[in-house]
């Protein structure tokens, strides 16, 4: 993580948890600030029931560089996936921001592209196309 973000990290919004999340705290600057929205590690995990997402934190290093750790769950904000969806498809529209992705055609490669993002094959966002019969 530290090649990654040779600068330290200010802001990270995580969907998985688990080593991505113990990396990132070891690399936060000073004031950094970490809202979890997801535990993909513990969902996806095979040894564990989906319920928990265990990870090792680093308490001393979050007092010591006053980060804050928060959790998020939409169910908590009423009209913010309506609100979140027409915001995001205009900045998509406009161009105003990218997101990488790849696409795979056949909802049969469903469960393989899932596999092949767990495994770090694709960066970005997989998108599985439906076939058209």
């Amino acid at each position: 993580m530290g090649a990654a973000a040779p600068d330290g990290i200010d802001l990270v919004v995580d969907t998985v948890g688990g080593e991505q999340l113990t990396a990132a705290l070891r690399v936060a600057r000073r004031g950094a600030r970490f809202a979890l929205v997801g535990a993909l590690a513990g969902q996806l995990a095979p040894h564990l029931d989906g319920d928990s997402a265990p990870v090792e934190i680093d308490t001393f290093r979050v007092i010591a560089q006053g980060i804050t750790l928060r959790g998020y769950s939409g169910r908590d904000h009423p009209g913010v996936a309506e609100e979140w969806a027409e915001r995001f498809g205009d900045w998509l529209r406009s161009g105003a921001i990218s997101f990488p992705h790849v696409r795979i055609p056949g909802i049969e490669r469903a469960r393989r592209a899932l596999q092949e993002l767990f495994e770090g094959r694709h960066f970005g966002t997989v998108v599985v196309e439906l076939s058209s019969h």
